[in-house]
């Protein structure tokens, strides 16, 4: 049976050492086998990953951008920076690539943040959720897995589930291919994402407002799960030119920002 249990904290909005939390807060708790889901937003917050936007300075493209598409200049200027790929967008959002993820605003957000300040993605999601786990192990003697899990937004669905930016101690994603469904026939394409069904569940709990719950703790996997495996973002991403959406909607390769 998998069970979560949601890991509440007071909160914070400057940097903090994240391994040494995580450990004070569930270190008597964890067991073998355990996963922990981290918000991404905590962890940028512990990493210094926020910005006051009358800090910014907007370029002449960031402040096309603004017009074009009704975001605020200086938080253009942070989406041209922190994006791949500026591929479109509707007032009020701009439609971007970040390694590998299709996500508006470049992941940047505005909410849980003081007025005015603006959180951006973790600089190293995979570094920091390897961190933890080699802390964990050293400090409590088990082997976890650790998942960054933000919300998004999925083509033509209302509200958010969880995405995985990055997974250590965790397959997160289960290669399929080959194995027969109930008639036998052999699998052709089908992977699982683990570790973005493991953030989906986690979201119930974590929640998009005022929960104060930036990380969840999931027990019952299958342990054959856990073991020494790294996945960043763009380990989990398809590639554009076999993405089903994205070669559907004619935007067949990576572009450079303009």
């Amino acid at each position: 049976m998998i069970t979560l249990a949601p890991v509440r904290t007071k909160r914070v909005s400057s940097p903090f050492e994240l391994s040494a939390l995580v450990d004070r807060l569930v270190g008597a708790e964890v067991r073998d086998g355990d996963v922990l889901v981290v918000s991404s937003k905590f962890m940028a917050i512990s990493e210094g990953r926020v910005i006051s936007l009358e800090a910014v300075a907007p370029s002449e493209r960031a402040r096309e951008l603004s017009q074009r598409y009704d975001v605020p200049p200086e938080l253009c200027e942070l989406i041209i920076k922190e994006s791949d790929e500026i591929i479109g967008g509707v007032p009020g959002f701009i439609l971007t690539l970040r390694d590998g993820l299709l996500t508006p605003n470049a992941g940047i957000d505005k909410s849980n943040i003081e007025r005015g300040r603006v959180v951006l993605y973790p600089k190293s999601p995979l570094t920091s959720a390897a961190a933890i786990v080699n802390a964990l192990k050293t400090s409590q003697g088990v082997q976890i897995g650790v998942v960054v899990s933000d919300s998004r937004l999925m083509p033509t669905r209302m509200g958010t589930t969880g995405v995985a930016l990055a997974a250590a101690g965790l397959e997160a994603i289960l290669d399929l291919r080959g194995k027969p469904d109930l008639f036998g026939n052999p699998l052709k394409v089908t992977r699982q994402a683990i570790a973005d069904d493991v953030c989906s569940a986690a979201q119930l709990l974590m929640g998009e407002a005022s929960e104060s719950t930036p990380i969840v703790l999931v027990r019952g996997l299958e342990k054959a799960l856990l073991g020494n495996y790294r996945y960043s973002s763009r380990d989990l991403s398809v590639p554009i030119a076999q993405c089903v959406f994205m070669q559907s909607i004619g935007h067949t390769q990576s572009r450079p920002q303009m």
